[in-house]
């Protein structure tokens, strides 16, 4: 039997398996997050929440349901085995409808920009009404060397493409890693940061700097401005949109703001009260700065060089905040003990697995963008 045939079988059985009661605490409590008060009222968002749930949520045992699948079904294949582990892996995205070659839809990924040669199980005739110049959304998984649509496929006409593509732009900027899938693209946004924070040494300093709240959108926006300046001299820059930052930057007393060669800009809210707390570990009595300090080192996304820097000042001083606020059973010495503690707290900056927040948008997309946003204001 073709594997992608014997696939629409296994799908079919696994999204049973995932209905099953031994999943509905589960699938329930995903249910009630994505619909209000449970109710669904979207057919196709019903099936997408369930593709992703049978394919990639995390149960409670650490698990994916298609593994639980997968482990209670010793009659499959290698080859049907390691179909079903690789669906994990699931390809969300925008889809150009390129051409169709025989049972094959081509489909070109606007986000990542790839080539997806994909096969419906429910044959050639699922296939038919979907023509060149149209737009999909949806999900895909692999099937030996092609693509198999994933749950449910949303049709766009070319007439809207334009706003389409405004769509993929925002979901680009949201999830840079759906854009990473391709390399050269994960090899250009990492080109471009590093010339963005040579920039942002070369105007402030420093790649880490602390300002007001207040200051921080203006301090932001020059910095853009000189990007602007440096890549079209003599220009005049584009006016650039207000940001719009959350409250605890804005009502913070100290921001700082970091430049990162691999992932971007971070903000870090309150960084003045780390410092004093590096200087006078005594201050780690008190909740407030007891707080900050958690935060830091429990926010996987914060980087590791900004406690690194803090502690690398005074390692004495460094080692009696973190027994404080550890309280291990043989102390805690940073020197020997700091780095451990971040890899813990940290793995994406130490398992390669860290990944640019910024992308380098498409022409197609960044203007399709700027004039979703001209029409919004």
């Amino acid at each position: 039997m073709d594997l992608v045939q014997r696939a629409g079988d296994l799908k079919a059985e696994l999204i049973d398996f995932a209905l099953s009661p031994r999943f509905d605490r589960e699938l329930s409590a995903v249910i009630a997050e994505q619909f209000p008060g449970g109710l669904v009222t979207d057919e196709a968002m019903f099936s997408m929440v369930l593709d992703h749930f049978a394919l990639q949520y995390r149960l409670r045992s650490g698990s994916t349901v298609v593994e639980a699948f997968v482990a209670a079904r010793p009659e499959l294949t290698d080859a049907e085995r390691d179909m079903l582990l690789g669906w994990q892996d699931v390809v969300e995205g925008i889809f150009d409808v390129t051409g169709k070659d025989g049972d094959v839809l081509v489909l070109v990924n606007v986000l990542d920009e790839l080539t997806y040669r994909t096969r419906s199980n429910m044959g050639r005739t699922a296939l038919k009404p979907l023509k060149k110049g149209m737009i999909l959304v949806g999900r895909l998984v692999g099937a030996r060397d092609d693509w198999m649509v994933s749950s449910h496929l949303s049709a766009h006409p070319a007439s809207e493409r334009d706003a389409m593509l405004a769509v993929a732009a925002e979901q680009a900027l949201r999830h840079p890693e759906m854009v990473f899938r391709n390399p050269d693209k994960l090899a250009q946004a990492r080109r471009v940061l590093a010339e963005h924070h040579k920039t942002f040494v070369d105007l402030f300093g420093a790649d880490l700097i602390v300002v007001p709240g207040t200051e921080v959108a203006s301090t932001v926006q020059a910095y853009h401005r000189h990007l602007a300046q440096q890549a079209s001299p003599g220009a005049e820059p584009a006016e650039l949109p207000p940001m719009d930052l959350p409250d605890d930057i804005l009502d913070a007393d100290s921001v700082a703001i970091h430049s990162l060669a691999e992932e971007g800009l971070s903000f870090y809210p309150d960084h003045g009260l780390l410092e004093e707390l590096f200087s006078n570990p005594a201050l780690i009595s008190r909740r407030r700065y007891r707080e900050i300090i958690s935060g830091f080192l429990g926010d996987p996304d914060i980087s590791p060089e900004a406690l690194r820097r803090l502690a690398d000042r005074d390692p004495t001083k460094a080692s009696t905040v973190f027994t404080r606020l550890l309280k291990p059973k043989r102390g805690f010495h940073w020197e020997t003990d700091g780095e451990q503690l971040l890899r813990k707290h940290k793995p994406s900056y130490f398992d390669g697995t860290l990944l640019p927040r910024t992308v380098v948008l498409p022409e197609p997309l960044s203007s399709a963008l700027r004039r979703a946003r001209a029409e919004s204001h």
